[in-house]
């Protein structure tokens, strides 16, 4: 009896796993540990928990006949992507480089840029962050759209030469859109010099995609449409660069300042999801549900377990890793929540099968990182070589996990569940009663009404009249917005400001209605047959469209009346006249 018992723990050890050949391919070791070892760094601890609910994502990996795709969704530690760049060279140098992952003209829309480039435009967008009260367009799991009626703006990215080139010849290029009918394409110029790839864009909201011929050092795009569509419109709501048929590609996307609980305000979440289709998602969100003084737990327990059942929704084959938020001050003081939220979220990945990575209890305090030079004066934000850190270990405890599988060495989910239960704080209570759940079809009430697939994918935004304002020292936007016959609310949401603190040398976008005196800024000179003639300076982030669409004329009048060609570009300070 005592030896069948045995025989059968041994089985179960292995979770269902065959027995490998010592032959089959496993990690380098150099690959299992960080770069530089540090004392509070557990990596004895450094694992998936509940890695066996990763098996389908195992399975792909070792087979590698098949590409698995990751989508790694976070906050201000993931849109700089320096963790994601150490994920993604770690893993490639396993499974073969699979691709720079996901990429954005972050700057267009008002914030800031990756690690490796810059990213600039012209014209007048429209913009929407995840983190905006109201956000202007409606959004997927990006968190983050560019749109225009203007047909002559235009966005690019510019990769630092030392991660030139970004892509090779054979690899694929998706981008996400949202249009409003047919007939637009996009222009896309991906070396300097050669000739822009015309792909046409699906109505409503999809992927296209294209393979490179040659390499990529940029991308410049801009849309196109017949000249006289007045309902010409389109957004981009992000850019994928992937290579090789097998083997896995990281695509690491976050937003400044995300939460969670933003996930609700994400109407286009489940079918960007769908569109995208990746065989991991990787929840990294918390911080910021957790830092303010009114954080709750049962409110980060809904978010998560909404997170979980929308993906479910949406994509029902994909498996989920969450993360636990790594230790933070706030206020300069240790926050003994983060405890319990480390618990409460293995618990909740317990009861929904998913994986975890501990952060918490594997990365040390904070204050251990700050003493290593690898976390910032807040105690909050990590310094470069500390977010390179700790993509160093998240990738390693990826590949350890993967390694227990095909060594046939995965803990039994129900093993690593015993003695966990949900901390008090989480759970519901007569006296703690339960805040109201995360909705798992997000509302689009700021779109006019209805939910997602209601109208969204034909929404026409508002056409953005905005002009530009530099903030000067000791300004206020109560101020401002009374110069301008505004209200600060709505210069807030244009810009996406949470409050209402700017700072001197800023610019602001400023929307106000078509035609008023502040944004003509035209003047009447006499002519020698005594005629009036109007001239226009131009303003930053000003179009020949979006001055055309002022003065009710065309673009190409405005052109005629210049000396202009349809290649021409103007600039801030030029003088036009206005036919």
């Amino acid at each position: 009896m005592r030896r069948e018992v045995f025989f059968l723990i041994l089985l179960g050890g292995c979770f269902g796993q065959p027995t490998q050949s010592p032959a089959v391919r496993l990690p380098d070791s150099t690959l299992l540990r960080p770069d530089t070892f540090f004392s509070f760094l557990r990596l004895e601890s450094n694992n998936l928990t509940f890695a066996a609910h990763l098996i389908p994502v195992w399975k792909k990996l070792q087979a590698g006949t098949q590409k698995v795709r990751v989508l790694h969704i976070g906050d201000s530690h993931i849109q700089g992507d320096i963790q994601g760049r150490e994920i993604r060279r770690r893993l490639y140098k396993f499974w073969g480089v699979g691709g720079r992952g996901y990429v954005f003209p972050y700057h267009v829309a008002g914030t800031s840029s990756a690690y490796d480039y810059v990213s600039f435009g012209q014209g007048q967008w429209l913009s929407a962050r995840s983190v905006q009260p109201q956000p202007a367009l409606p959004l997927g799991v990006t968190g983050i759209a560019l749109g225009t009626y203007d047909p002559t703006a235009w966005w690019e990215i510019k990769w630092n030469p030392a991660y030139q080139p970004v892509g090779s010849a054979g690899a694929r290029l998706y981008i996400l859109t949202r249009t409003l009918k047919p007939g637009i394409a996009c222009a896309l110029t991906l070396e300097e010099g050669s000739p822009p790839i015309i792909k046409e864009i699906p109505a409503g909201y999809g992927i296209t995609e294209l393979t490179l011929s040659g390499p990529i050092s940029g991308i410049h795009g801009e849309w196109r449409w017949a000249p006289d569509d007045t309902l010409g419109y389109a957004e981009l709501q992000g850019i994928f660069i992937e290579e090789g048929h097998g083997g896995i590609t990281w695509y690491s996307m976050g937003i400044v300042g995300a939460r969670l609980s933003d996930w609700a305000t994400l109407p286009l979440l489940r079918e960007s999801l769908r569109l995208l289709a990746p065989d991991l998602v990787v929840i990294d969100l918390g911080t910021n549900d957790l830092y303010p003084h009114t954080a709750s737990l049962q409110a980060y327990r809904y978010a998560i377990e909404a997170a979980i059942d929308t993906i479910r929704s949406a994509i029902p084959e994909a498996s989920i890793l969450l993360t636990t938020p790594q230790d933070f001050y706030r206020s300069m003081r240790p926050l003994p929540l983060l405890e319990q939220a480390s618990q409460m979220v293995r618990w909740v990945a317990s009861q929904k099968g998913v994986a975890v990575w501990d952060a918490y209890n594997i990365l040390g305090s904070i204050r251990e990182w700050r003493l290593a030079g690898l976390a910032s004066a807040d105690m909050i934000h990590l310094t470069v070589a500390g977010y390179a850190l700790k993509g160093q270990m998240l990738a390693s405890a990826f590949l350890r996990s993967y390694q227990a599988y095909v060594l046939g060495h995965l803990p039994v989910p129900d093993s690593e569940r015993v003695g966990l239960t949900l901390p008090a704080e989480a759970a519901t209570s007569a006296s703690n009663p339960s805040p109201a759940p995360i909705a798992l079809t997000p509302s689009i009430t700021q779109f006019g009404g209805g939910r997602m697939g209601e109208n969204v994918a034909t929404y026409s935004p508002p056409r953005p009249t905005y002009i530009y304002h530099k903030v000067k020292a000791g300004e206020t936007l109560g101020q401002i917005a009374e110069r301008y016959k505004t209200s600060v609310a709505a210069i807030r949401q244009a810009n996406g400001l949470r409050r209402d603190v700017i700072r001197a040398g800023q610019t602001l976008r400023i929307p106000s209605g078509r035609n008023t005196p502040s944004q003509v800024h035209s003047a009447s000179k006499s002519t020698s047959t005594g005629t009036s003639k109007k001239t226009h300076i131009v303003r930053a982030g000003e179009s020949l469209w979006s001055i055309a669409q002022k003065y009710g004329i065309s673009v190409d009048a405005l052109r005629r009346a210049n000396g202009m060609t349809s290649h021409s570009a103007i600039y801030p300070g030029q003088k036009l006249s206005i036919p």
